[in-house]
């Protein structure tokens, strides 16, 4: 399928979107855990560790729909 049709299906656009949400919330969260570890705040990495579980999980679906649309649709 060439490219510009990809661009053509909202519902992807809508689940690429997702994905990227995703893993920029996922990206915010290992920043504040770099900090928090350079500053040795311990309860704030523990908290941010959490987070990023969660996150990893709500990317994990993002991908899975993502990949499930492509398989279902082809785009």
């Amino acid at each position: 399928m060439p490219t510009g049709e990809l661009l053509d299906c909202p519902r992807r656009e809508e689940l690429q979107t997702a994905a990227s949400t995703a893993l920029g919330h996922m990206t915010k969260l290992i920043a504040g855990q770099l900090k928090a570890l350079q500053d040795h705040d311990i309860q704030k990495l523990l908290t941010l560790d959490k987070e990023l579980e969660q996150a990893f999980g709500a990317k994990e679906r993002a991908f899975g729909a993502l990949n499930e649309h492509t398989k279902d649709h082809g785009c």
